[in-house]
Formats: structure tokens, C-alpha cells, sequence
């Protein structure tokens, strides 16, 4: 994911942070565990690819810029899986890195995670296209050919233990 498009959604953040401050709180509660923003079967397994690729580049980083970007890259993943966990990788990059790179975008995600509030009808065009720009950065094409490619590892594999 690239500045201008990390940039482009935390503007988006910070909009949808804004109208959701004047929104009066609704009747419905939500879950620690669910996703922020819902997907379809492609997208889930497109953004496991990236799950798995952000992982092993954890497990490789050494606590500098590579290790910050990956932990925001897994909070942006985890909007799609789990809202505590996006919690987590979110308030672990403004402990880890209070003043680095995606600390004012983490800051505006906690916001609103942390709001409680769903999204009410005014706002679900600005959370559609929130949602959309955040899989367009997340799934670019060569995300989507490593997707293809550990798909047809795995189907390899599945051959082979036959």
C-alpha cells in the first residue's frame, strides 16, 4: 500500500471520524468480534493472501519501519475479520510507535472502532466507499496473483496427499 493511498484513507478516517462524532449513539451493539466491514467469499480469500504474506513479514521484521507498516497493514486486514483484533494491532502501533508514520491514522481508527456507534443510513455511502479504497490499496494486482498462486500451491499439495 502506498503513501498516497495510506493518506487517502486516513483522510477518510478523519471524515467518517467527524460525522460519526455528531451521530447520536443507535439500539444496536456490536460484537468485539465482528468485522467493521463485511465481505464477500473472493475478497475474504484475497485478504487471508494478505493476512498470511503481512504474518510472515512479521515474523522476519526487526522493529523498524517494515514492522510498522506491517502491523497497520494487519489492522487494515483485520477490519474485515475482527474488530478487536484491528483494536489491538491499532493501539500496538501507537504504543510501539506514538509519533511513526500511521500513528494519526491509528489514532482515528481507535476513534471509531471504539465509538460503538454503527453506521447509520447518512453515513453507509461513506463507509461503502471507505471500505472500497481500503480493498483497492489492500488488494492490488500483485496481491491478487499471489492469491492465484498459493491457490494453486495448495491444490498442488492437495494432489500430492492424495
Amino acid at each position: 500500500m502506498n503513501g498516497r493511498n495510506v493518506a487517502h484513507s486516513s483522510l477518510w478516517v478523519l471524515l467518517i471520524s467527524g460525522f460519526f462524532g455528531c451521530a447520536g449513539a443507535g439500539p444496536f451493539v456490536t460484537l468485539p468480534s465482528s468485522a467493521f466491514f463485511e465481505t464477500d467469499v473472493k475478497e475474504r480469500e484475497a485478504l487471508q493472501v494478505v493476512s498470511r504474506t503481512q504474518e510472515a513479514r512479521r515474523a522476519n521484521c526487526q522493529q523498524n519501519a517494515s514492522c510498522e507498516e506491517v502491523t497497520y497493514l494487519r489492522g487494515l486486514v483485520a477490519l474485515f475479520e475482527n474488530r478487536e483484533d484491528a483494536i489491538h494491532a491499532f493501539q500496538e502501533l501507537r504504543t510501539t510507535v506514538p509519533n511513526g508514520r500511521y500513528a494519526a491514522s491509528s489514532t482515528r481508527w481507535l476513534t471509531l472502532l471504539q465509538g460503538g456507534q454503527p453506521a447509520s443510513v447518512r453515513h453507509e455511502p461513506l463507509f461503502m466507499q471507505l471500505r472500497q479504497e481500503i480493498l483497492h490499496g489492500l488488494l492490488d494486482p500483485d496481491t491478487l496473483a499471489a492469491s492465484r498462486k498459493l491457490k494453486e500451491q495448495e491444490r498442488r499439495i492437495a494432489e500430492v496427499s492424495r
